[in-house]
């Protein structure tokens, strides 16, 4: 967890410090969110949600800093590449449809194509949903953090905001991207 916490540090040598040093805390920065995937029961609070998972809160700090990591060389990138599959969807609207639920909200990072597990999280409580997330409708360029995901077979009552999505394979323990 504390990975979370030096991420702002690391990311100041980056920026401020001597270019081998910065390349060092980027090494340190892959290391964290490679092992953070792979250990699910690393969870932190955050902002947004009390328990998630610590390879997703630490993808929000390297995508607060995206124009850094983009500048940093080829580390910096791919940093940045990984970070997005640990997508976070805020729910800010629900609509119950005749099969499941229409999510209106906020994506950070990258949904993957097709159908993804995810886990729900609410009021400080995590539920891995029963059913596979998709988006309603192709996400668009022009506006990439505004999505529409259905979850056909979920109730309205699971998925009301406030309400907060993470890919399901992040909070099982599994390292495939």
């Amino acid at each position: 967890p504390a990975a979370v916490n030096a991420a702002p540090i690391l990311l100041v040598i980056v920026r401020d410090g001597h270019p081998e040093a910065g390349a060092t805390a980027l090494g340190l920065l892959d290391d964290a969110l490679t092992f953070a995937v792979c250990d699910r029961r690393t969870r932190v609070a955050t902002s947004y949600a009390e328990v998630v998972p610590i390879c997703c809160a630490l993808a929000d700090q390297l995508r607060r800093h995206a124009g850094l990591l983009a500048a940093s060389g080829a580390e910096g990138r791919r940093l940045l590449a990984d970070a997005a599959h640990h997508w976070r969807f805020d729910v800010q609207e629900a609509v119950a449809e005749e099969d499941g639920v229409a999510a209106f909200g906020v994506l950070a990072g990258r949904f993957p194509g097709g159908t993804q597990p995810a886990e729900l999280h609410r009021a400080g409580h995590v539920t891995p949903l029963a059913v596979q997330v998709a988006p309603h409708y192709p996400l668009s360029d022009r506006s990439p953090d505004e999505a529409c995901l259905r979850m056909d077979g979920a109730r309205l009552d699971e998925v009301a905001p406030p309400a907060v999505l993470f890919p399901g394979r992040c909070g099982s323990g599994s390292a495939d991207r």
